[in-house]
């Protein structure tokens, strides 16, 4: 009987293991970071951290984020480059279908007076309810906008791109693989 009751139990074990597994994405690879300015943008190390900075020029720190993007892959970006323009300012590689998530200072949003640029805007779709809370205690959060891309060569706009008030903070990027 208790042969039968462990077996059992490790048989269960297996096959919630194996269905967790079965059902997870792969992590995607971005590679090929391109920025027009010809400043460096990098890779997160451990990708979206709280207590983790989120600028490659600045030591502010993530405070708060949604789960669901903790440790997601995440472009750091250059605060020195909030006032960038161009339709293909930053580019880069993903090698899987992703959805690309931009963190907007929140001062640039229609609640505090501003717009976001054209190219962010009419392209993405904004989430209200998800924000990013940061140190940098003059813009407080990253307001959350996604869109799905096809796996190859992804091109964002400046962040003071046609149609942008307001924002005083440029803009991060995270990617996650598609389901």
């Amino acid at each position: 009987m208790y042969f039968k009751k462990c077996f059992s139990i490790s048989l269960v074990f297996i096959l919630l293991v194996f269905l967790t597994a079965a059902v997870s994405v792969a992590d995607v690879t971005v590679t090929n970071i391109k920025v027009a300015s010809g400043k460096e943008y990098k890779l997160a190390d451990n990708g979206l951290q709280l207590k983790g900075k989120y600028y490659v020029d600045r030591d502010y720190v993530v405070l708060e984020a949604p789960n669901e993007l903790i440790g997601l892959p995440l472009i750091m970006t250059g605060n020195d480059e909030k006032t960038s323009t161009g339709a293909e300012f930053l580019c880069f590689e993903i090698d899987m279908p992703a959805t690309i998530w931009i963190g907007h200072d929140s001062r640039g949003e229609a609640e505090k007076g501003g717009t976001p640029p054209n190219w962010l805007g009419s392209e993405f779709k904004q989430h209200t309810d998800m924000a990013i809370k940061v140190t940098d205690t003059n813009m407080d959060t990253f307001v959350l906008w996604e869109k799905s891309f096809p796996a190859g060569k992804v091109c964002l706009g400046g962040n003071a791109e046609e149609g942008a008030a307001g924002q005083g903070s440029n803009y991060i990027v995270l990617v996650a693989a598609s389901a």
